[in-house]
């Protein structure tokens, strides 16, 4: 590594980004070869992306553009999951699989995310190291042994790919310091970062929330100025504005399900800090074997966050600014979120409005893990043997991340079943309940239902009715059919209701019935000949999303355009 200051311009060079490049796909090509040879890995979280990446490629076939209602998810009866759960994990596994085969997508997946990550890691590091310290920074961050453990044990998708967000997000904030156009500039490119974080996973992006305004209060504090504080709550207001059209109809439709399922029991923030044991061995194993990661990764943490604060006031004539300022700001947030993985912060986690969605204390990890690539660059690029202290370091690393992997649960038998059963007309496991419209109870879903039947005043299956059903159409988001009856009848679907569906008996309007048993969508018909139509309609939630986004990206357009307008020189 190299231990010289650096000139004041830190932006890559197109060379450089070629060489970083070239770094990302060969870290990314190590991280996926395990999955070449091993097959794929069975973590907690398979059963819920993959099929959600068929389902959506699905509805491209079917013409629907952006897809709101999961058709196949518990077992064809459906849910809203493309409304609840941020886009850009399932539009990316959507478009891998639209061309690729259902045993590829979580190697191209991990591959495109493990990639993203390097180059994230990269652009922070240069803004504050040389080039090869910072391809050594995005080496340590891309193939982090908690990254590693988020792909293979949890196969987490959209934490992994929002991961890569976060440090481009930071290096914005931590540029909010310049003066006043520049400062200006930075607050403006971190909207769309902040965006994109909220746009893949909703826990990392409100740890990430609180990590930036710490930083923003932070840089306020040490330079005795607001303006930080002022340009990053703007930049992030931005952000969120950008990502209304999601934000805005989850905000509204989570009342709509069973989301408190989401942070209950097992999957609740207070069971899993850091040792937790619980009746579930599954779940003591797992966070026993996360606990001793986070353990590891803070005792490296202590050894090299001194030594990195040392070297950054000793070691250079003439140290870089952009340092002085970004580096301790990352290490303090890192080391807060650290000590908040221990039962005795639960009034810290208690306090701070909604936090609590965070879900699991140790997802803060892929912050620690940020700053510790970064300390231990910071650390050792001005050591007597840099290159000896990179080899060990590098030996600990990725002996650990090879460690997490050889213990993975590796079973690619089950995953070819998951990708048939996603690929099939009886549809998948919905795998969580907390997506299922509210008074739905699963365990009452009939898999075998046929999507027809004509029901008698108790509910139950009508026999003898007389009453003939044809299907035309069948799609995620729309289902067309005709009944012919010798008396008015009632026919349940093999659909859960939900507050967006619309129907029409022969063109005429018509509001579905909810089964009370079950949840199932109910349609009356009179006598003699029917055409029913049921579509996925709009709510207003998904109209008003969108527009704010709109009127943001206009002003973000607007402002960008403005702050990097040259100053007019007024002639003497």
């Amino acid at each position: 590594m190299e231990s010289a200051a650096q000139p004041a311009s830190s932006a890559p060079s197109a060379r450089e980004w070629r060489s970083a490049l070239l770094l990302a796909a060969a870290l990314a090509t190590l991280a996926i070869l395990p999955i070449l040879i091993l097959g794929n890995v069975s973590g907690h979280d398979v059963e819920f992306h993959l099929p959600n990446w068929i389902d959506v490629a699905r509805h491209w076939h079917e013409g629907v553009v952006y897809p709101h209602w999961s058709s196949g998810g518990h077992f064809g009866y459906g849910d809203p999951r493309f409304i609840i759960y941020p886009p850009f994990s399932w539009l990316l596994g959507g478009l891998l699989a639209l061309v690729l085969p259902g045993a590829m997508l979580q190697g191209a997946y991990t591959w495109i995310c493990v990639a993203a990550n390097a180059l994230g890691a990269y652009r922070l590091a240069r803004e504050w190291f040389s080039q090869r310290a910072a391809l050594w920074a995005a080496a340590l961050y891309a193939l982090n042994p908690y990254l590693i453990l988020v792909y293979s044990h949890r196969c987490a998708y959209s934490e992994l790919l929002a991961s890569s967000f976060f440090p481009v997000a930071f290096l914005c904030a931590a540029r909010t310091t310049r003066a006043a156009r520049e400062g200006v500039l930075s607050a403006l490119a971190l909207a769309p970062c902040f965006a994109c974080l909220w746009l893949s996973n909703v826990p990392a992006a409100v740890l990430g929330s609180y990590a930036l305004g710490f930083v923003f209060l932070w840089l306020a504090i040490r330079e005795r100025s607001p303006g930080p504080l002022i340009r990053g709550a703007c930049g992030m207001a931005l952000g969120l504005a950008l990502a209304a059209f999601y934000i805005l109809p989850i905000a509204m439709e989570m009342s709509w399900i069973q989301s408190e399922g989401a942070f209950a029991g097992g999957l609740s923030l207070w069971n899993n800090f850091l040792f937790h044991r619980s009746d579930d061995a599954d779940h003591t194993a797992f966070n026993l074997l996360v606990s001793a990661l986070a353990c590891g990764e803070m005792m490296l943490a202590g050894a090299v966050f001194p030594i990195a604060l040392r070297r950054l006031r000793t070691a250079d004539a003439h140290p870089r600014e952009p340092l002085r300022r970004g580096l301790p700001a990352l290490l303090a947030v890192a080391s807060l979120y650290a000590l908040m993985l221990f039962p005795r912060s639960e009034p810290i986690w208690r306090i701070l409005p909604r936090i609590w969605m965070a879900e699991f204390p140790w997802r803060s990890l892929y912050i620690l893990n940020v700053a510790l690539a970064m300390a231990v660059v910071a650390a050792i690029r001005c050591a007597r043997r840099p290159i000896a202290w990179a080899a060990l370091l590098a030996v600990l690393w990725f002996g650990a991340g090879g460690a997490i992997l050889s213990i993975a649960p590796w079973d690619p038998d089950e995953i070819r079943d998951l990708v048939e059963a996603a690929h099939s007309a009886q549809g998948y496991v919905g795998v969580v309940d907390e997506f299922l419209p509210v008074g739905v109870d699963p365990d009452t879903l009939d898999a075998d239902a046929p999507r027809l039947a004509a029901i008698d005043a108790s509910g139950d299956e009508a026999e003898d009715s007389g009453v003939t059903t044809t299907i035309q159409l069948w799609n995620s988001e729309e289902k067309q059919f005709s009944v012919r009856s010798p008396a008015p009848a009632r026919i349940r679907l093999h659909l859960v209701n939900y507050r967006a569906w619309r129907a029409s008996v022969n063109s005429t309007p018509l509001v579905p019935q909810t089964d009370p048993d079950t949840g199932q969508m109910v349609i009356q018909v009179p006598a003699g000949q029917s055409d029913v139509r049921i579509w996925f309609g709009h709510t207003p939630d998904r109209t008003l999303g969108p527009a704010v986004s709109l009127v943001g990206l206009v002003v973000f357009l607007v402002a960008c355009r403005t702050a990097a307008r040259k100053p007019h020189r007024v002639a003497p």
